[in-house]
């Protein structure tokens, strides 16, 4: 998954994360199976340092917590989130991180299966 990101900007990875966070936070709790797409994509980050990771991570968290509830406003932020990919490609590989993280729990809860779809509308795939 890191090498599949590194063409993506800085902003568009940042964006990615968010979008991670928020898929990991969607249905109320965030398991071990979570954590291995964030992983990866901070490692792609160049944050090696496992310190930086979690720095990076709880940046995140801090920056979508607000917007994990109620549920128009992650739709909302998860939409804009979004328009930071502009390539077919780059919306392809983003969907499909959003989609591993949230059925790494082998469950997909309809709220997380309606972010799913509106994003699915966004990218336009």
């Amino acid at each position: 998954m890191d090498t599949e990101f590194a063409g993506f900007s800085s902003s568009q990875q940042l964006a990615l994360l968010d979008l991670l966070v928020l898929a990991a936070y969607a249905d109320g709790h965030l398991s071990k199976a979570d954590d291995e797409p964030v992983r990866q994509l901070l490692l792609g980050m160049g944050l090696s340092e496992g310190p930086d990771r979690q720095r990076a991570f709880d940046a995140a968290v801090t920056r979508m917590k607000p917007a994990i509830q109620p549920f128009w406003r992650a739709k909302t932020q998860a939409v804009l989130l979004a328009d930071a990919f502009t390539e077919r490609e780059q919306r392809k590989l983003v969907f499909a991180a959003v989609e591993q993280v949230m059925a790494a729990d082998n469950h997909v809860t309809s709220w997380e299966g309606t972010l799913l779809m509106e994003l699915r509308m966004r990218f336009r795939l």
